[in-house]
């Protein structure tokens, strides 16, 4: 849960409270229908205890968890009722609260409080603690109009607005079934102010489904290094970015080359290498110890070549248009090798150990693939955004934690940087010496001026390669903005797609086809109806999972 929001609880308790419980329950008159009769009921963030007394009122057994000291003494001392019924505990890290296997659970205005990247494991953790068919009643703010820059109040407490179909998406991918949604004005009756509220059941078994052995991985197996998220993120964003890149096998695992997991490894770990402040990513690694991680040593020397040549985007681009010297292909040949024998002999061998599953995946020496198992693969496609997300801040805490003086938003910024920057130059030096061009979204004549439009937008996929990058006019673009285009504008425009590709193939071939190859190996005749199409089943897979807007055209 966010610091300062918690801190300011904290702090004013008393005063909270008396608002509180002046304040009629806004869902006191939903319990009867939304829990089964007699049921233990959890309050997760219960404040001042008023819902678990209108719970204990209507004859279910309330217990509750709020993240402050101060809430849980004032929750029991104005409902006595409540007394050894309320304990500390805040999400997204909860433990199982007073033995778990609650037929209920409530979580009135707690996720609004929970930043994106922490969402994920607030849900896990909300789902240990519900029996099988158990029922999930949440509130949050379907809007706010007292809350400014990142989303906090002047007392700086943190205000998110998820959309109900975002967190529908996600409970539902954890195995959740939504049973009714309604919005309901403020219980405060303050301006500007809305609430929307959700009713799920928990329908999968638990321990069964794929997410737990994600979850399972990255919260209970032993870490030394910092592999075990590295390999989770970089399945998850080729699960839900470049699908194909996988074969599916007969006996219920997919195989992936390990080259292409070695490639986000190349991504993930050069910021964290050129860094002038020494990130370790292995116990005991030190500058001046032996114990570096497998490939510190062979990517630091390839990142030493790029100090004062654009760094890892430099390299992209001179990799991308084949314009490597012999004596840094050997150089990155060996990086490659390094980083997939670390891929192989650690987080692919030893992932699960700690699971009474056992082991998650397998390795092929033959084809040099990691074996993933089928159901494994299909969940991280529907949930590969908020398992990076979830990731990429445990990958930050266990970095703090190998070494010191080193802050968490740091490792962040780090683990993010990899396109921050929208690139349209290139493209655009390409497009302006054509003869002729035309609006890739409208057709009408670009007489001198034109944009470059991204066409998966630069904030989703922070992806800058040639296939996602097509002029368009001033107003196409802007009306376009971070929309993505409809299934019917993709086919009315297809041929102006294509015309453009090829125009970028025969241009750039080598650079076009290196990245192409984020979404598909490009086959030799008719590539450009393969590229199309996984590139719209990515785009539909994107609005699907992000719940983003789509684009008509103008």
């Amino acid at each position: 849960m966010d610091k300062p929001t918690l801190d300011y609880y904290a702090l004013h308790a008393s005063e909270v409270a008396q608002r509180y419980e002046v304040a009629p329950s806004p869902l006191a008159h939903r319990f009867a229908e939304s829990f089964s009769a007699g049921g233990r009921i959890l309050d997760i963030g219960c404040g001042s205890g008023r819902d678990l007394a209108q719970l204990h009122k209507q004859g279910f057994q309330p217990y509750g968890v709020d993240g402050t000291e101060e809430f849980v003494q004032l929750a029991q001392m104005l409902h006595p009722e409540l007394k050894g019924r309320v304990v500390k505990g805040l999400l997204p890290d909860l433990p199982t609260p007073f033995g778990g296997e609650f037929d209920g659970v409530l979580c009135c205005a707690v996720l609004m409080h929970i930043d994106s990247t922490e969402l994920f494991n607030a849900a896990l953790s909300i789902k240990r603690c519900l029996k099988v068919n158990g029922r999930l009643l949440i509130s949050v703010p379907s809007q706010r109009s007292d809350t400014g820059d990142g989303e906090r109040d002047a007392n700086g407490r943190l205000f998110k607005t998820y959309p109900s179909a975002y967190l529908r998406l996600i409970f539902e991918r954890l195995g959740f079934s939504l049973i009714d949604e309604w919005g309901n004005s403020d219980a405060m009756t303050r301006q500007g102010i809305e609430w929307v509220s959700l009713l799920f059941q928990l329908k999968s078994e638990a321990n069964t489904r794929p997410i737990d052995q994600i979850e399972g991985v990255l919260n209970h197996d032993k870490k030394t290094a910092t592999y075990k998220f590295a390999l989770f993120r970089a399945l998850a964003e080729i699960a839900t970015q470049s699908p194909n890149n996988v074969k599916w096998l007969a006996n219920g695992k997919v195989a992936l080359p390990v080259r292409y997991v070695a490639e986000k490894w190349l991504q993930y770990y050069w910021p964290l290498i050129e860094s002038k402040v020494f990130m370790p990513q292995i116990n005991a690694e030190a500058p001046d110890a032996d114990n570096w991680i497998k490939f510190r040593r062979s990517l630091g020397a390839l990142i030493s070549l790029y100090v004062k040549a654009g760094g890892y985007s430099g390299f992209r681009i001179e990799r991308n248009k084949g314009a490597l010297s012999a004596d840094k292909q050997k150089l990155l040949k060996q990086v490659m090798s390094d980083i997939a024998s670390a891929i192989v002999t650690g987080p692919v061998k030893y992932a699960g150990d700690a699971l009474v599953t056992g082991r998650v995946f397998d390795y092929d020496s033959a084809t040099k693939s990691v074996l993933i198992p089928n159901d494994l693969w299909i969940e991280l496609s529907h949930l590969g955004y908020w398992v990076s997300q979830a990731v990429i801040l445990q990958w930050a805490e266990k970095t703090t934690s190998l070494g010191k003086g080193i802050d968490v938003a740091s490792v962040v910024g780090l683990l993010l940087d990899k396109e921050d920057v929208r690139s349209t130059d290139s493209a655009r030096k390409l497009f302006a010496n054509l003869e002729s061009i035309e609006c890739v979204w409208s057709g009408k004549p670009l007489k001198g001026k034109f944009e470059v439009d991204h066409v998966i937008p630069f904030d989703l996929w922070r992806n800058n390669d040639s296939w996602n990058l097509l002029p368009a006019s001033k107003t196409a673009n802007i009306s376009k903005s971070n929309k993505l285009p409809s299934t019917d504008l993709l086919r009315r425009r297809k041929d102006f797609i294509l015309g453009y590709w090829e125009v970028l193939y025969q241009l750039e071939n080598a650079k076009f086809r290196e990245e192409a190859e984020t979404l598909l190996a490009l086959p030799e005749s008719n590539w450009q109806n393969a590229l199309f199409g996984q590139m719209s089943a990515a785009i539909e897979m994107t609005a699907l999972q992000r719940g983003v807007n789509r684009w008509a055209g103008i």
